[in-house]
């Protein structure tokens, strides 16, 4: 389902640069200071609301346009 420009949602990754140009799902770096956080929110301009956008804060940020999306496994 769309769910981009709701809420900037969190991601496990660390952020950290991404290596070797395109990748299809890439995992973040394996430790860091910060959290990636992807998909814009109700308060970002159009160019913001994509997913390939990443954004990055502190783990301990709070805000009301933070979320997450949850997901099931097999």
């Amino acid at each position: 389902h769309d769910m981009l420009g709701n809420v900037w949602e969190w991601c496990q990754d660390w952020y950290g640069p991404y290596f070797g140009g395109y990748q299809s799902g890439p995992a973040g770096a394996v430790s860091g200071s910060a959290r990636v956080l992807r998909g814009g929110s109700w308060g970002s301009d159009a160019q913001s609301v994509r997913a390939p956008l990443r954004y990055f804060v502190d783990p301990a940020f709070r805000g009301s346009n933070l979320g997450f999306r949850l997901a099931r496994t097999k």
